[in-house]
């Protein structure tokens, strides 16, 4: 049996994020952090206002430190990663920094620290040392859709204990959506984590992880099953079955049953957005599920290639950043921006999730 409790909430209120949260931990199966050493992992996939939805709010945060603190916790760290992690980073924009500050938190930087290990398809990976060190560690996402994998949660948000720029090599290693899940659950296996909670006060619509829209939904999640709170999120935004890779992947690999899941509050069944924004599957006609797969078997042609390749807008600032993260090295810059090499484009969206205005769009 997966627990799962659901509570609304509808805005950033700490003292009653505190209380739905003691509510929702004492209706699921949290662990003993008395006298122990806490890593919490927010989504800070950049370091940007927390009015855009992009980061897990502070005011979440801050509401669990609290929680952990009254529980006896003996030390708490908070980290993340982003994928172009800057010198410097520590997520005073998002406002993360200030209550890990205020709180007498601490705050981690996975860059300096890290451990080489073996995941998916024997593939070498750094990820942040801190995960050894902790005796407990925490999950604490952001309800958010995502362009390659449909949504981003509790499992996913851990592929940023994996530090900067290591990454983007792994969507060429693992160039397929199916592929890239199996390794988002080995990383997510290999970080040991106890217990998920998910931010969808506000949440993100539309082109996430970075460039959606803000969208009220007014509630918290948690559970000691990331997989259920996962499945949740994407029952609630109206996702198919069908359209999760990470959840599919989990229930290929028996690690998740999503018959399990319980919800002792709130079910996620009577929580459905009905006009909540999703990303589009690019593998819903018949061409592409029948046709296709035959043409990629016996013809050779790679798989990541029936996805759509990014387009690059006019409003473009020539930051570069695009072209700093793209793994299979697809981008030039152009006249006015960036130019693609759809040969060689692996359609991981990398470029799309860092760009700060919005410039890329897939169609």
């Amino acid at each position: 049996m997966s627990l799962v409790a659901i509570e609304r909430i509808n805005d950033y209120d700490v003292p009653l994020i505190k209380e739905s949260l003691i509510s929702m931990i004492g209706k699921t199966e949290f662990p003993e952090v008395n006298g122990k050493r806490i890593l919490l992992k927010p989504n800070i996939l950049s370091d940007a206002g927390k009015e855009k939805a992009i980061t897990t709010h502070p005011a979440v945060l801050e509401a669990i430190i609290s929680i952990l603190q009254d529980k006896g916790a003996k030390e708490i760290l908070v980290g993340d990663s982003p994928g172009l992690h800057t010198p410097g980073f520590n997520a005073r924009n998002s406002g993360i920094k200030d209550v890990i500050d205020r709180m007498g938190a601490e705050f981690e930087d996975f860059t300096k620290n890290n451990r080489e290990h073996t995941v998916y398809r024997s593939i070498k990976v750094p990820m942040a040392l801190a995960i050894d060190n902790a005796d407990v560690v925490i999950s604490v996402a952001k309800f958010k859709t995502h362009q390659l994998m449909m949504m981003t949660g509790c499992v996913k948000n851990m592929f940023g204990l994996v530090p900067g720029l290591n990454k983007s090599p792994m969507h060429l290693k693992c160039p397929s959506v199916n592929e890239f899940a199996k390794l988002i659950i080995s990383i997510f296996r290999e970080s040991h984590t106890d217990y998920a909670i998910m931010d969808a006060v506000i949440g993100m619509e539309g082109a996430g992880p970075a460039n959606g829209r803000p969208r009220k939904v007014g509630l918290l999640l948690s559970s000691s099953d990331a997989f259920a709170l996962d499945y949740a999120e994407a029952v609630i935004m109206g996702y198919e079955r069908k359209d999760m890779p990470i959840i599919n992947e989990a229930i290929s690999e028996g690690i998740f049953d999503p018959r399990k899941v319980e919800y002792p509050i709130l079910n996620a069944k009577d929580l459905i957005i009905r006009d909540f924004e999703r990303v589009k599957s690019q593998r819903r006609n018949l061409f592409s599920a029948l046709i296709l797969p035959f043409f990629t078997r016996f013809f050779k042609i790679r798989k990541d290639r029936a996805r759509i390749a990014p387009e690059f807008q006019d409003n473009c600032i020539k930051c570069r950043r695009c072209i700093d993260i793209c793994p299979a090295k697809a981008l030039s810059m152009g006249e006015k921006h960036p130019i693609i090499n759809e040969k060689a484009c692996i359609r991981c969206y990398c470029c799309h999730e860092m760009c700060p205005i919005d410039a890329i769009k897939i169609f």
